[in-house]
């Protein structure tokens, strides 16, 4: 933002209180340039890293009781994979936020269009560059694994999703891939959004009295999500980095479910925070807020850009 905020959306307030979009201002070029370039970036990283850890730590072994029959998830790989996915967000989401937002899911960036905090316009060229930097960052892997691809990617598909089981339904699949989404945006709203997050102050999680510490709990989420979702869908919660390795190793079965799910958990944490928004407007604010003190705001001013969108 630059100084007073001027460049970034207002936020208005429908009838019942809830935040909506208002599109009566747009960052300029460059500064959308600029978050459209990191989130490419972010994402392409973000993909050859994160469906990099299926390729090779995949494992499924035969199922007991009622699962005879079946291959299921081995429980020490869909950790590790659940810890890469988890640690990439937060990276990521370190690395980058500066430069236009951190998203790196374009569930994200749904919800930060709907609660206000991002233009229509910012959103769609960062969706844009979310899908490119998905597939580049797919087909960097299928380059890494394609020497002999039986023995290099154990997932057979670049970490597509797909429905790990025969006992988990379509309707299984779309729940577990909203309700792993809704984690991840309520965890990211209350933490990078909210003023009054032990986690972060002022507009943006990387401005304010303090450093924000934002993107762990976030990573956190993403682990969470995983360690549930893995063994029924592989773990979506983020249709862009579900399109590339679908692209790259051309695996389109319930594809649809990948958009469906996450973008429904985003709607409805964003449903959800406006009412908390709502319900803590009128309510005293009974926590203590230490001064900043002049060399630690001075220190947030160098540190990042005035531009910041």
């Amino acid at each position: 933002h630059r100084g007073s905020h001027e460049s970034s959306p207002r936020t208005t307030r429908s009838k019942m209180g809830l935040p909506c979009l208002s599109l009566s201002t747009m960052p300029s070029a460059k500064t959308i340039m600029r978050g459209a370039f990191a989130e490419f970036l972010a994402m392409t990283l973000f993909v050859f890293f994160g469906c990099g850890a299926p390729t090779r730590n995949a494992f499924k072994r035969a199922g007991i009781g009622a699962n005879v029959g079946q291959k299921v998830w081995e429980p020490a790989s869909v950790t590790i994979i659940s810890l890469q996915f988890g640690f990439a967000i937060t990276v990521l989401a370190y690395a980058t936020v500066h430069y236009g937002g951190g998203h790196i899911n374009c569930a994200v960036t749904f919800a930060m269009m709907l609660i206000g905090k991002c233009h229509v316009v910012t959103g769609f060229c960062y969706f844009v560059a979310q899908m490119c930097g998905s597939v580049l960052g797919a087909g960097l892997l299928h380059a890494a694994v394609s020497a002999d691809s039986d023995a290099l990617d154990r997932s057979a598909s670049l970490g597509a999703n797909g429905i790990q089981t025969e006992s988990a339904t379509v309707a299984t699949a779309v729940l577990v891939e909203t309700m792993g989404t809704f984690l991840l945006i309520i965890t990211a709203l209350t933490t990078a959004i909210d003023n009054d997050a032990i986690t972060s102050q002022a507009d943006t999680p990387v401005k304010g009295n303090k450093l924000s510490v934002a993107p762990i709990p976030i990573g956190l989420a993403v682990f969470m999500a995983h360690v549930v979702c893995i063994p029924y869908t592989g773990c979506s919660i983020n249709p862009t980095r579900s399109f590339g390795p679908a692209v790259v190793a051309n695996v389109w079965e319930d594809h649809w479910i990948w958009w469906a799910g996450p973008l429904l958990g985003s709607f409805l944490a964003c449903v959800v925070w406006g009412i908390m928004q709502l319900l803590k407007e009128d309510t005293p604010d009974d926590a203590q807020t230490l001064p900043a003190s002049p060399s630690r705001a001075s220190a947030s001013e160098s540190r990042f850009p005035k531009d910041y969108a």
